[in-house]
């Protein structure tokens, strides 16, 4: 039987019970007396049936259901509670180039926020908070500091940026509202650059290679058309106009294991800029330092 299939209901109904009891079995296995006995003793004992009780076995033909499919990411189970964050899941990653090029990774360490990791759905809205949160976690790549979803907008509520009501809602937040808090959490400092259309990122790729050569942390990215948040860790140039970016994709849902998953599935990974980012969106970025003293601790 697959996963996503259910077959017909199987109904045994107690005299003396007001209630029929259901369960889901593959034909092959109900046709088998033993199963049938076995499970008759199990329905009997869970509701306290006496053993003399008679029972009657049958499939209702008010209840012969069709097989029912199943969308198969519904089959997906939650994460935990809380995931053991993965740290610098960049690392091990091959340059996008082998030829002549330059190259700059941020410094310091961070932490992978992604959809679901402390065990809120978040799918479909979460994404700039969980990108907010890897910026926070830089440059110790610790937890502390870094501020949970509640927090957040409460925060942006707080400092009145947000309207009441705000809190406990489902809505976005983007490259202001990250600059924002995290001045007000004291995480690392947040410099914003607007760009009004996706092609002139490559404009801004030089400001990059400079940010992360000079010791900057991730850099935070969100548009209007492309409004799915994510993150920046570096920059590659080649000749001519051939360049990459290094990118974190939070909208990851799930446990995963190891840094390597997460880049063979393409989570983390080098992308030509002209593929990365849709041409007809504006950008806002967010660019996280901190001052040297601190920065220069972080990486020892």
């Amino acid at each position: 039987m697959s996963r996503a299939e259910l077959p017909p209901p199987r109904c045994l109904r107690p005299s003396g019970l007001p209630i029929n009891c259901y369960s889901y079995q593959s034909v092959r296995d109900w046709e088998r007396a033993e199963r049938q006995d076995r499970w008759t003793e199990a329905v009997q004992r869970s509701f306290l049936i006496p053993g003399e009780s008679t029972t009657t076995l049958h499939t209702p033909p008010t209840l012969s259901w069709p097989k029912t499919r199943v969308r198969e990411e519904a089959l997906v189970l939650a994460p935990p509670a809380a995931l053991e964050l993965l740290q610098d899941v960049h690392l091990g990653l091959a340059p996008p180039r082998q030829g002549p090029a330059r190259l700059a990774v941020l410094s310091g360490h961070y932490l992978y926020y992604h959809y679901g990791c402390d065990g809120l759905d978040d799918r479909g809205w979460g994404c700039g908070y969980r990108t907010l949160q890897t910026l926070c976690s830089w440059p110790q790549g610790q937890t502390m500091g870094v501020p949970g979803l509640d927090a957040v907008q409460a925060a942006l509520e707080d400092i009145g940026d947000k309207a009441p009501g705000f809190r406990g809602s489902r809505s976005w937040i983007g490259c202001v509202e990250a600059s924002l808090c995290l001045a007000h959490f004291g995480g690392p400092q947040g410099r914003l650059c607007h760009i009004p259309r996706g092609v002139g990122l490559r404009s801004e790729l030089e400001r990059l290679y400079s940010h992360f050569a000079g010791g900057g942390g991730p850099v935070m990215v969100g548009g209007d058309a492309d409004a799915k948040a994510k993150a920046l860790l570096g920059v590659c140039l080649g000749p001519r106009t051939e360049a990459y970016v290094l990118i974190l994709d939070p909208h990851y849902w799930g446990t995963p294991k190891n840094p390597r998953e997460l880049q063979a599935d393409g989570w983390v990974g080098w992308q030509e800029v002209s593929s990365a980012f849709d041409p007809c969106s504006f950008y806002n970025l967010c660019l996280t330092s901190c001052n040297s003293e601190k920065q220069q601790h972080s990486q020892n």
